[in-house]
């Protein structure tokens, strides 16, 4: 008969046959092997043998690689000899349609015979000499760190440290029974080793203090009483548990019970049920919680059989503990044995243990303190002993962790569990997880008016509800500020309000005898992990503003930003608002959380905040460099931004890649952030990474912001540069101003500003500035009809683009220059130029440029009653733009198309198009554009005989627009009403056709 095979997992992983070694040399087989191995027995899913192998660095073809290992390892554990198609039926691995499962009998695995004897120990608790002997050959099972040699963050992070902390159990209940045997002065050794190995677990030092004063060494456990005490004290902030604290009182009283060798029978002390309610008084104010306490109730109920558990989760303040408190005393009738209510968090903050909340538990039920089991997982099994065949609900308020939770919950059906707390419990087994959330704004006053008095917050409704909105909503906040109204009838709510509104004192102003906000938001900080702390703090550096994961990595210099926030999620000091426009899930902390945040900012390092920014802001203009080279709406008559200089982006490639795969939807998504970023940038006098982003969000920016708030960020770049000695940054940065400024009109200040860049840069000799500057000089004198000057200007541009070597450049002055060759009575000249400006505009690909190419081509034609060529231009135009999210071009040729509709006798298909583009230029805000598209639906209007509409039109427009400086504009309209006006009174008249101009 074939030996079986052995699994050893308590240690490296290892696989024998007999005597013989089975080696498992691929990392990822190991992988598998142990995550089979560590659920002997059972199903274990595909998806989750993904994560086991993968993480999240998940393959495309994971499913069928894994296939494919599952293969080589039944090959690997196979008798030699084995046929391939027998390999399934002769192993241990069991293929299932949901995933995989390993066969193995007790005596196979390592793992399984620990959990055997472990148990088998339990039922030894009255024989210390038995249990020491089982517990001793159960740990010599253990070789070393279990699965040391197993590459799976995933089974290192979820299932080995539970392992360990079974093992160190066991070890203290050896170490107990041998205590309890005597055997005090050869256990002396072993306890110092382990105090020093596990410093925080203060069972192995009572052990130690007992040892030695049993050992009539009564000084020495002092001494490692004081060694303790300094230790947490120096490092957590906390004194000893009671316990230690009871033996340490005892050993100065010389009590002669600590010498005693023989513990007292267990459990056998007990006295008959005691039905308690320990409820806190329910609050009557509560408000706009009806829908949450019919959820809360239909969960606790729902259960035909197990033990319903319901845990409420939220940020601190947001009511948990008092909606838990009103639904428990309305369930009070359906749980008649009692209702228990228990705080797991202790006076100092600290989660409590939970072998003492079992201790506290029992005697209240009627366990005689002396009975108490020492060990938690015998308190437990006492705890579901006593809860068998009782109707009783157990309230846990501010749970910490689901370890602290699972040893107090009952083990049969008729009881309930109702838990509190800031982090989600998602493995309690069987439970419901409801968030409480902040209070909606008329909730809040709501609250207010009970706290404070209906009167007076009818006197003055507008500072209630800005006092509602400065609480975020929090009850908490609600009741400290309603309290402190409340001592002072005669403050009004505006002054509270106004404290308030100051960011900078809001927390200090959120404090009423014990209440504060502020402490509620330090215990959730303060259990944070060092490394979910720091990207907490470094959050606090930003507005408050939806993120990415990965700009919390990156500001905590922490690779796994998606673990990060994932814990801050699970604390309630983040919260996720939905994926943005690429998909990427954002968040955000709560207002008063993010003032919390900033705090802590401010008292944090100097020099490590600002490497912090630094990093920040590289990756972003990785980032946007990335996303505005994938833009599709970036034109050729949009100046070149200044190349990147080589900066760490802090993120691989391949998220570099996958972030920014759609430019626009990635500056879509990072709007406002890059908008505080520049703001950043010349707050720390970094002026050049300002006009590095700006050049690179203004392609969206100036779609996404109001015009005012572009138009400032331009200042604030190009005033920076100016005081950094920066002159060409400067005048970029006023150029793209005038830019902005021409879209509600031709000012002076527009032209003088393009006047001086055409200057400035031609004396720095910035060939390409200057080229782009020139163009845009000679495309508004062209709207004031100085078109000799405008051709002249034109010219100059041409010349300085083939100086810079720029093709994109050269391309957009020659369509400028074409056109005015036009313009100018030289169309036969302009044909061919425009053919060149169209094949480098395709050539490059570029669709937006080439949709101007056409523009011009058909306006062209158009003026010289070219009308096949000019319909051919204008339709090509708006079909190139159907896709591309650059709305002002597209608006533009779907005014010409209009025209050269209304040339054509469409009349009907050219007041749809010149209504289309009015419309689209409305939304923009671009005068320029709605004049141009206006001028459009007044020739349509003549061309269907609505002369009326046209007179109308004009009579509107004219005044309106005279501001914006479109001369050829004014000219169409006059004329199209000049028309309208003989048509009305009588008398025939076409309106001719003229020149208009081009989009920029």
């Amino acid at each position: 008969m074939a030996e079986k095979l052995v699994f050893r997992v308590l240690g490296s992983l290892e696989v024998r046959r007999g005597d013989t070694l089975i080696p498992i040399r691929a990392g990822k087989h190991r992988a598998l092997l142990a995550s089979l191995l560590v659920s002997p027995n059972r199903l274990v899913p595909v998806d989750q043998l993904c994560e086991r192998l993968w993480g999240d660095d998940l393959p495309r073809t994971a499913r069928a690689t894994l296939t494919t290992y599952v293969m080589r390892l039944r090959r690997a554990l196979a008798q030699p000899g084995t046929r391939p198609d027998h390999l399934e039926s002769a192993g241990p691995i069991r293929t299932r349609p949901e995933g995989y499962l390993i066969e193995v009998d007790p005596d196979q695995l390592d793992l399984l015979r620990f959990q055997r004897l472990l148990a088998q120990a339990d039922q030894q608790a009255d024989d210390p000499a038995a249990a020491s002997a089982t517990l001793a050959k159960a740990l010599s099972l253990w070789r070393g760190p279990a699965l040391v040699d197993v590459p799976s963050d995933s089974l290192h992070r979820e299932v080995t440290p539970r392992w360990e902390e079974q093992r160190l159990r066991a070890l203290e209940r050896r170490i107990d029974a041998d205590l309890a045997l005597g055997r005090h002065a050869e256990l002396v050794g072993e306890l110092t080793a382990l105090t020093t190995e596990h410093p925080l677990r203060e069972r192995f030092w009572y052990q130690l203090m007992l040892a030695l004063v049993r050992s009539h060494r009564p000084s020495d456990a002092l001494d490692a009483y004081t060694r303790l005490r300094a230790f947490l004290i120096d490092t957590m902030g906390l004194e000893p548990s009671p316990e230690i604290r009871e033996l340490h009182q005892r050993i100065l009283a010389e009590d002669a019970a600590l010498h005693q060798v023989t513990t007292p029978g267990r459990g056998s002390v007990t006295s008959p049920w005691q039905t308690l309610c320990q409820l806190p008084r329910d609050i009557p104010d509560m408000v706009g919680r009806a829908d949450l306490v019919h959820q809360i109730e239909k969960a606790l109920t729902a259960y035909a059989c197990g033990v319903p558990v319901v845990t409420l989760t939220g940020a601190p303040g947001t009511g948990k503990s008092t909606l838990a408190i009103r639904v428990a005393h309305r369930l009070r009738s359906r749980y008649p044995d009692g209702q228990l209510f228990v705080r797991l968090t202790g006076a100092n903050g600290a989660a409590r243990d939970p072998g003492d909340v079992l201790g506290e538990l029992l005697t209240a039920v009627g366990v005689a303190r002396e009975a108490l089991p020492d060990d938690v997982d015998a308190r437990a099994a006492a705890w579901r002993a006593r809860l068998a065949d009782r109707a009783v609900l157990l309230v846990l308020d501010d749970a910490a962790s689901t370890r602290q939770v699972l040893p107090l919950l009952p083990g049969t059906p008729g009881c309930g569990v109702l838990i509190t707390g800031r982090r989600l419990l998602a493995e309690v087994p069987g439970g419901a997880n409801i968030a409480v959330t902040p209070l909606a704004v008329e909730d809040a006053t709501t609250l207010l008016a009970r706290l404070v008095g209906a009167e007076r917050v009818a006197r003055e409704p507008e500072a209630a509800d800005a006092i509602g909105r400065a609480c975020g909503g929090l009850p908490l906040a609600l009741r400290i500020v309603g309290a402190r109204l409340a001592a002072r009838p005669s403050a009004s709510l505006a002054a509270m309000a106004e404290r308030l509104a100051d960011e900078q004192r809001r927390l200090d102003e959120l404090r009423s005898g014990d209440l504060e906000v502020r402490a509620g938001l330090a215990l959730s900080y303060a259990a944070l992990s060092p490394r979910a702390a720091t990207a907490f703090r470094r959050l606090g550096l930003l507005a408050n503003l939806d993120v990415a994961s990965w700009v919390v990595g990156v500001l905590a210099d922490d690779p796994d930003g998606d673990l990060l926030v994932e814990e801050l999620t699970e604390a309630h000091l983040l919260t996720e608002t939905g994926p943005d426009a690429t998909g990427e899930p954002r968040y955000r902390p709560h207002d008063l959380v993010a003032l919390y945040a900033a705090e802590l900012a401010r008292a944090d390092d100097a020099s490590a905040n600002r490497a912090a920014l630094r990093r920040l802001i590289d990756t972003l203009l990785v980032l946007a460099d990335a996303a505005y080279s994938r833009l599709t709406t970036v034109t050729f008559d949009e100046a070149p931004v200044d190349p990147l200089p080589a900066r760490p982006a802090h993120l691989s490639e391949r998220t570099v890649a996958r972030l920014t795969s759609n430019g626009d939807a990635w500056m879509l998504a990072e709007q406002l952030h890059l908008d505080w970023a520049i703001r950043c940038c010349v707050e720390q006098g970094w002026c050049r990474d300002a006009a590095l982003l700006t050049e690179r969000a203004l392609a969206r920016l100036d779609l996404q912001l109001p015009h005012h708030h572009v138009l400032e960020l331009l200042a604030l770049v190009r005033d920076a540069a100016l005081r950094a000695g920066e002159e060409r940054i400067a005048w970029r940065m006023d150029w793209q101003r005038a830019m902005q400024l021409a879209t509600r009109g031709l000012s002076t200040e527009v032209l003088d500003i393009l006047t001086k860049a055409v200057d400035v840069f031609e004396r720095l000799g910035s060939h390409l500035d200057l080229a782009y500057a020139l163009v845009a000089l000679a495309h508004f004198r062209t709207e004031q009809q100085a078109i000799d000057e405008a051709l002249q200007l034109a010219e100059r541009a041409v010349d300085a683009a083939c100086r810079s070597g720029h093709r994109p450049a050269f391309a957009s002055t020659v369509r400028e220059y074409a056109s005015l060759l036009a313009q100018h009575g030289r169309y036969e000249e302009a044909i061919p130029l425009l053919e060149e400006a169209l094949a480098i505009a395709r050539e490059l690909g570029g669709p937006v440029d080439e949709a101007l190419v056409l523009y011009q081509q058909a306006r062209h034609a158009l003026a010289h009653d070219d009308l096949g060529r000019a319909a051919e231009a204008a339709r090509a135009s708006v079909e190139v733009l159907a896709d591309v999210p650059e709305y002002r071009a597209r608006a533009y040729c779907t005014a010409m198309a209009a025209r050269v509709a209304s040339a054509r006798g469409e009349g009907a298909k050219a007041v749809e198009l010149a209504e289309r583009a009015r419309e689209e230029f409305a939304r923009l805000g671009d005068r320029l554009g709605e004049i141009n598209a206006i001028a459009s639906l007044a020739e349509a209007y003549l061309e269907v005989g609505r002369y009326d509409d046209v007179v109308a039109l004009a009579e509107q427009t004219l005044p309106r627009y005279a501001d914006v400086g479109a001369v050829q504009q004014e000219e169409r309209l006059r004329r199209a009403l000049a028309t309208a006006a003989r048509a009305a009174a009588g008398r025939s008249g076409a309106g001719g056709v003229s020149e208009t101009s081009s989009p920029r």
